[in-house]
Protein backbone atom coordinates (compact mmCIF):
# COMPACT_ATOMS: atom_id res chain seq x y z
CA UNK A 1 0.00 0.00 0.00
CA UNK A 2 1.78 3.75 -1.21
CA UNK A 3 1.07 5.15 2.18
CA UNK A 4 2.49 8.62 0.47
CA UNK A 5 -0.60 8.75 -2.15
CA UNK A 6 -3.63 7.83 0.55
CA UNK A 7 -5.56 10.31 2.38
CA UNK A 8 -3.97 10.34 6.47
CA UNK A 9 -5.07 9.09 8.41
CA UNK A 10 -5.99 6.31 7.08
CA UNK A 11 -10.19 5.68 7.42
CA UNK A 12 -8.95 1.65 7.56
CA UNK A 13 -12.93 1.06 7.62
CA UNK A 14 -12.81 1.84 3.79
CA UNK A 15 -10.08 0.43 3.01
CA UNK A 16 -11.14 -2.97 4.19
CA UNK A 17 -14.87 -2.28 3.53
CA UNK A 18 -15.87 -3.38 7.08
CA UNK A 19 -16.01 -2.56 10.32
CA UNK A 20 -13.75 -5.47 11.76
CA UNK A 21 -11.46 -5.94 14.94
CA UNK A 22 -7.94 -4.15 13.34
CA UNK A 23 -4.63 -5.92 13.88
CA UNK A 24 -1.21 -4.64 13.30
CA UNK A 25 1.98 -6.34 13.22
CA UNK A 26 5.20 -4.37 13.69
CA UNK A 27 8.10 -5.95 11.32
CA UNK A 28 6.68 -8.89 9.78
CA UNK A 29 9.76 -10.07 7.60
CA UNK A 30 9.01 -12.56 5.64
CA UNK A 31 5.39 -12.54 6.13
CA UNK A 32 5.45 -16.10 7.71
CA UNK A 33 3.38 -15.33 11.11
CA UNK A 34 0.87 -12.80 9.51
CA UNK A 35 0.25 -14.32 6.27
CA UNK A 36 -1.01 -17.24 8.56
CA UNK A 37 -3.00 -15.69 10.80
CA UNK A 38 -5.04 -13.48 7.92
CA UNK A 39 -5.61 -17.08 6.74
CA UNK A 40 -6.79 -18.25 10.34
CA UNK A 41 -9.30 -15.28 10.85
CA UNK A 42 -10.52 -14.30 7.77
CA UNK A 43 -13.31 -12.24 9.93
CA UNK A 44 -9.94 -9.80 11.27
CA UNK A 45 -8.18 -7.19 9.04
CA UNK A 46 -4.49 -7.42 9.73
CA UNK A 47 -1.80 -4.95 8.36
CA UNK A 48 1.86 -5.82 8.11
CA UNK A 49 4.44 -2.85 8.36
CA UNK A 50 8.21 -3.64 7.64
CA UNK A 51 10.51 -0.99 6.40
CA UNK A 52 13.20 -3.75 4.48
CA UNK A 53 11.76 -3.41 0.45
CA UNK A 54 13.09 -7.03 0.00
CA UNK A 55 10.90 -8.69 3.30
CA UNK A 56 7.66 -7.05 1.99
CA UNK A 57 8.60 -8.23 -1.77
CA UNK A 58 8.95 -12.33 -0.31
CA UNK A 59 5.69 -11.82 1.64
CA UNK A 60 3.92 -10.51 -1.37
CA UNK A 61 5.19 -13.56 -3.69
CA UNK A 62 3.66 -15.66 -1.19
CA UNK A 63 0.40 -14.23 -0.80
CA UNK A 64 0.58 -14.17 -4.78
CA UNK A 65 1.19 -18.78 -4.52
CA UNK A 66 -1.16 -18.93 -2.32
CA UNK A 67 -4.05 -16.79 -4.41
CA UNK A 68 -3.24 -19.42 -7.06
CA UNK A 69 -4.09 -22.08 -5.02
CA UNK A 70 -7.43 -24.23 -5.85
CA UNK A 71 -10.23 -22.20 -3.73
CA UNK A 72 -7.36 -19.42 -2.44
CA UNK A 73 -8.20 -16.70 -5.36
CA UNK A 74 -9.30 -13.98 -2.80
CA UNK A 75 -6.96 -15.00 0.23
CA UNK A 76 -5.48 -11.78 1.38
CA UNK A 77 -8.60 -9.30 0.75
CA UNK A 78 -8.21 -8.93 4.84
CA UNK A 79 -4.42 -8.19 4.60
CA UNK A 80 -2.76 -4.68 4.08
CA UNK A 81 0.89 -4.46 3.80
CA UNK A 82 2.79 -1.36 3.97
CA UNK A 83 6.93 -0.25 3.84
CA UNK A 84 7.04 2.46 6.13
CA UNK A 85 8.74 3.00 9.77
CA UNK A 86 6.14 1.77 11.80
CA UNK A 87 6.63 4.83 14.04
CA UNK A 88 5.32 7.16 11.03
CA UNK A 89 2.77 5.45 10.46
CA UNK A 90 1.42 5.43 14.15
CA UNK A 91 2.06 9.07 13.93
CA UNK A 92 0.23 9.89 10.55
CA UNK A 93 -1.38 6.97 9.28
CA UNK A 94 -3.24 5.45 12.50
CA UNK A 95 -6.07 7.89 14.00
CA UNK A 96 -6.17 7.44 18.10
CA UNK A 97 -7.71 3.96 19.26
CA UNK A 98 -8.29 2.26 16.44
CA UNK A 99 -6.24 -0.82 16.82
CA UNK A 100 -8.02 -4.03 18.38
CA UNK A 101 -4.59 -6.04 18.66
CA UNK A 102 -0.92 -5.20 17.98
CA UNK A 103 1.94 -7.83 17.67
CA UNK A 104 5.71 -7.20 17.30
CA UNK A 105 8.03 -10.65 17.39
CA UNK A 106 11.85 -10.55 17.54
CA UNK A 107 12.34 -6.84 17.19
CA UNK A 108 15.75 -5.40 16.44
CA UNK A 109 17.54 -5.58 20.48
CA UNK A 110 20.46 -3.17 19.36
CA UNK A 111 22.26 -4.76 22.08
CA UNK A 112 25.12 -2.16 21.73
CA UNK A 113 25.00 0.49 24.57
CA UNK A 114 25.49 3.64 22.19
CA UNK A 115 22.52 2.17 20.10
CA UNK A 116 20.03 2.10 22.74
CA UNK A 117 18.33 5.32 21.06
CA UNK A 118 17.41 3.22 18.51
CA UNK A 119 15.45 0.81 20.30
CA UNK A 120 11.87 -0.02 19.66
CA UNK A 121 9.45 -0.03 22.43
CA UNK A 122 10.86 3.39 24.34
CA UNK A 123 8.32 5.38 26.57
CA UNK A 124 7.61 7.75 24.34
CA UNK A 125 6.96 4.94 21.42
CA UNK A 126 4.97 2.97 24.07
CA UNK A 127 2.57 6.46 24.75
CA UNK A 128 2.51 6.80 20.98
CA UNK A 129 1.07 3.13 20.48
CA UNK A 130 -0.66 3.24 23.41
CA UNK A 131 -2.65 6.37 22.05
CA UNK A 132 -3.69 3.94 18.58
CA UNK A 133 -5.12 1.23 20.46
CA UNK A 134 -8.65 0.75 21.84
CA UNK A 135 -9.18 0.58 25.19
CA UNK A 136 -8.39 -3.25 26.82
CA UNK A 137 -6.84 -3.46 23.25
CA UNK A 138 -3.34 -5.87 23.38
CA UNK A 139 0.21 -5.45 22.61
CA UNK A 140 2.12 -8.93 22.25
CA UNK A 141 6.17 -8.81 21.67
CA UNK A 142 8.14 -11.61 21.49
CA UNK A 143 12.29 -11.40 21.87
CA UNK A 144 15.19 -13.46 21.91
CA UNK A 145 17.21 -11.73 24.21
CA UNK A 146 16.73 -11.04 27.59
CA UNK A 147 18.44 -7.86 28.13
CA UNK A 148 16.06 -6.42 25.82
CA UNK A 149 13.23 -7.98 27.61
CA UNK A 150 14.67 -6.17 30.65
CA UNK A 151 14.94 -3.54 29.44
CA UNK A 152 11.27 -2.79 27.76
CA UNK A 153 10.02 -3.44 31.30
CA UNK A 154 11.95 -0.32 32.78
CA UNK A 155 10.56 1.79 29.34
CA UNK A 156 6.37 0.69 30.57
CA UNK A 157 6.55 3.78 32.71
CA UNK A 158 3.15 5.69 32.47
CA UNK A 159 2.67 4.52 29.13
CA UNK A 160 -0.93 3.70 30.37
CA UNK A 161 -0.37 -0.35 29.98
CA UNK A 162 -0.29 -3.39 32.52
CA UNK A 163 2.28 -6.02 31.92
CA UNK A 164 2.29 -9.47 32.10
CA UNK A 165 5.27 -11.50 31.45
CA UNK A 166 6.48 -14.77 30.52
CA UNK A 167 8.70 -17.63 29.00
CA UNK A 168 7.31 -19.07 25.62
CA UNK A 169 8.16 -22.08 23.41
CA UNK A 170 9.34 -21.71 19.71
CA UNK A 171 5.97 -21.52 18.01
CA UNK A 172 5.96 -18.68 15.45
CA UNK A 173 7.22 -20.20 12.41
CA UNK A 174 9.81 -17.02 11.70
CA UNK A 175 12.65 -17.17 9.54
CA UNK A 176 14.58 -15.38 12.60
CA UNK A 177 12.81 -17.86 15.06
CA UNK A 178 13.85 -21.12 13.07
CA UNK A 179 17.57 -19.55 12.75
CA UNK A 180 18.08 -19.33 16.97
CA UNK A 181 16.53 -22.96 17.28
CA UNK A 182 18.92 -24.26 15.34
CA UNK A 183 21.61 -22.70 17.28
CA UNK A 184 20.11 -24.35 20.54
CA UNK A 185 17.53 -21.28 21.98
CA UNK A 186 14.25 -23.21 22.74
CA UNK A 187 12.89 -20.26 25.18
CA UNK A 188 11.63 -16.99 24.19
CA UNK A 189 10.84 -13.87 26.85
CA UNK A 190 7.34 -12.39 26.05
CA UNK A 191 5.93 -9.17 27.18
CA UNK A 192 2.09 -8.71 26.62
CA UNK A 193 0.90 -5.02 27.39
CA UNK A 194 -2.99 -4.36 27.75
CA UNK A 195 -3.67 -0.91 27.63
CA UNK A 196 -5.63 0.53 30.63
CA UNK A 197 -5.08 4.05 30.30
CA UNK A 198 -5.19 6.21 27.50
CA UNK A 199 -2.20 8.58 26.73
CA UNK A 200 -3.60 11.33 23.90
CA UNK A 201 -1.42 11.62 20.68
CA UNK A 202 -2.39 13.81 18.29
CA UNK A 203 -2.19 12.73 14.57
CA UNK A 204 0.91 14.47 12.74
CA UNK A 205 -0.73 16.70 9.92
CA UNK A 206 0.38 17.37 7.00
CA UNK A 207 2.54 20.28 6.28
CA UNK A 208 1.74 23.09 3.47
CA UNK A 209 3.62 22.97 0.62
CA UNK A 210 3.65 26.20 -0.77
CA UNK A 211 4.32 27.56 -4.03
CA UNK A 212 7.30 30.22 -3.93
CA UNK A 213 7.95 32.74 -6.92
CA UNK A 214 10.55 34.97 -8.24
CA UNK A 215 11.29 37.62 -10.79
CA UNK A 216 14.29 36.82 -11.36
CA UNK A 217 16.91 33.80 -10.99
CA UNK A 218 20.52 32.90 -11.88
CA UNK A 219 21.30 28.84 -11.73
CA UNK A 220 25.16 29.99 -11.82
CA UNK A 221 24.82 31.98 -8.89
CA UNK A 222 22.51 29.13 -6.70
CA UNK A 223 24.66 28.24 -3.48
CA UNK A 224 22.49 26.10 -0.98
CA UNK A 225 23.40 26.61 2.72
CA UNK A 226 22.94 23.03 4.14
CA UNK A 227 20.56 23.07 7.34
CA UNK A 228 22.43 20.88 10.68
CA UNK A 229 20.37 20.37 13.30
CA UNK A 230 16.49 18.82 14.64
CA UNK A 231 15.93 18.37 10.83
CA UNK A 232 18.54 18.73 8.57
CA UNK A 233 18.60 19.32 5.44
CA UNK A 234 20.87 18.36 2.71
CA UNK A 235 21.77 19.30 -0.94
CA UNK A 236 22.68 16.12 -2.83
CA UNK A 237 22.33 17.37 -6.51
CA UNK A 238 21.28 20.82 -9.23
CA UNK A 239 20.59 19.98 -12.44
CA UNK A 240 19.62 22.95 -14.60
CA UNK A 241 18.55 22.88 -17.81
CA UNK A 242 18.92 26.12 -20.05
CA UNK A 243 17.26 25.77 -23.06
CA UNK A 244 14.09 24.56 -20.71
CA UNK A 245 14.46 26.80 -17.76
CA UNK A 246 13.85 24.14 -15.35
CA UNK A 247 16.21 22.97 -12.46
CA UNK A 248 15.72 20.68 -9.96
CA UNK A 249 17.27 20.49 -6.46
CA UNK A 250 17.45 17.24 -5.01
CA UNK A 251 17.87 17.16 -1.19
CA UNK A 252 17.90 14.44 1.61
CA UNK A 253 15.54 15.59 4.39
CA UNK A 254 16.20 13.97 7.68
CA UNK A 255 13.87 14.24 10.69
CA UNK A 256 12.80 12.16 13.63
CA UNK A 257 12.21 8.62 12.56
CA UNK A 258 12.16 9.17 8.99
CA UNK A 259 14.35 10.44 6.24
CA UNK A 260 12.98 11.36 2.86
CA UNK A 261 14.87 12.22 -0.75
CA UNK A 262 13.17 15.42 -1.91
CA UNK A 263 13.01 16.97 -5.22
CA UNK A 264 12.36 20.79 -5.38
CA UNK A 265 11.61 22.24 -8.72
CA UNK A 266 12.58 25.46 -9.89
CA UNK A 267 10.76 26.00 -13.03
CA UNK A 268 9.79 29.17 -15.31
CA UNK A 269 6.94 30.03 -16.66
CA UNK A 270 5.16 33.05 -18.23
CA UNK A 271 7.64 35.21 -17.57
CA UNK A 272 8.17 34.47 -14.22
CA UNK A 273 9.85 31.91 -11.70
CA UNK A 274 8.31 29.69 -9.14
CA UNK A 275 9.60 26.94 -6.83
CA UNK A 276 7.87 24.46 -5.25
CA UNK A 277 7.80 20.48 -4.49
CA UNK A 278 8.29 18.30 -7.65
CA UNK A 279 5.70 16.25 -9.07
CA UNK A 280 6.01 12.49 -9.73
CA UNK A 281 8.01 11.40 -6.58
CA UNK A 282 6.48 10.26 -3.46
CA UNK A 283 7.40 12.13 0.16
CA UNK A 284 4.89 12.38 2.87
CA UNK A 285 4.71 16.74 3.33
CA UNK A 286 6.49 16.83 6.91
CA UNK A 287 7.58 20.17 8.16
CA UNK A 288 10.95 19.21 7.14
CA UNK A 289 10.09 19.02 3.50
CA UNK A 290 8.53 22.55 4.12
CA UNK A 291 11.51 23.35 5.02
CA UNK A 292 13.36 21.87 2.33
CA UNK A 293 11.45 23.64 -0.66
CA UNK A 294 11.25 27.45 1.44
CA UNK A 295 15.62 26.89 1.73
CA UNK A 296 15.83 26.17 -1.58
CA UNK A 297 13.56 29.25 -2.71
CA UNK A 298 15.83 31.38 -0.55
CA UNK A 299 19.17 30.15 -2.28
CA UNK A 300 17.21 31.19 -5.81
CA UNK A 301 16.17 34.30 -4.49
CA UNK A 302 19.49 34.97 -3.42
CA UNK A 303 21.01 34.33 -6.58
CA UNK A 304 19.40 36.93 -8.19
CA UNK A 305 20.60 39.21 -5.54
CA UNK A 306 24.01 38.79 -6.07
CA UNK A 307 26.38 41.32 -7.34
CA UNK A 308 28.65 39.84 -10.38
Amino acid sequence: MPHHDIVRPVKWAEQFGNLRPLHLEIGFGLGEFLIRQAGLFPQENFIGVEQDWARVYKCLQKISALRRLPGEALFGGNLRLMKVDVTVALQRLFKEQVLDQVTCLFPCPWPKKSHIKYRLFSTEFLRLLNSRMKDGAQARIVTDWQPYFDWMLTEIGDAGFSARTGIVAAQFGTKFERKWRQSGQEKFWELCLVKVKHQEVPVEEDSEMKVYFLKNFDPDRFRFENVIGEVSVILKDFFFDRKENKGLARLIVAEKFLTQHVWAAIVKSEGRWFVAKADGHSALPTSGVALGIQRVYEAARDSASQEG
